[in-house]
């Protein structure tokens, strides 16, 4: 008898059947991780985004506005001058926004806010609200399904 020495196509296709299937299962996991590490980036960068804000208002004794737009925060006065702009994602399907009474967070020389806001970031189908209470306190609440 003859000794093999190499794989039989039945032994390549069994290895490439189940290759396939391991990468079936793990692609879609390691999006979940991808999305997931993008949104708990965001909450951390909004978080110290407001939390300057704040400091820097009470800091300088004057009213600070935040905006959001095109996925940065803008930080800036009453005469438009920028005070600070954070990028939250580059990403082109993310969504940054901010809601409430006004588009506007205000933030008083006193480092209270004039009105309760919440941010809102959502890359995609997930995402967070960041509530914005009077007091300058946050509250981070996930975003489930495709809300806009």
């Amino acid at each position: 008898m003859k000794k093999s020495l190499g794989f039989t196509l039945i032994e390549l296709m069994v290895t490439i059947a189940i290759v396939a299937i391991l990468i079936g299962i793990g692609v879609p996991s390691y999006q979940n991780t991808v999305q997931q590490s993008r949104i708990d980036d965001a909450t951390t960068l909004i978080n110290s985004a407001l939390s300057y804000a704040k400091n820097t208002a009470m800091a300088h004794n004057r009213t600070l506005y935040m905006t959001a737009a095109d996925n940065v925060l803008t930080l800036a006065t009453s005469t438009a001058e920028i005070v600070n702009r954070t990028t939250i994602d580059t990403g082109s399907d993310s969504n940054l926004s901010v809601t409430g009474l006004t588009s506007v967070i205000i933030f008083r020389a006193n480092g209270t806010i004039a009105a309760d806001n919440t941010i809102r970031y959502n890359p995609g189908g997930k995402g967070i609200n960041i509530t914005v209470s009077a007091n300058g306190d946050t509250t981070v609440n996930p975003i489930t399904g495709d809300s806009h």
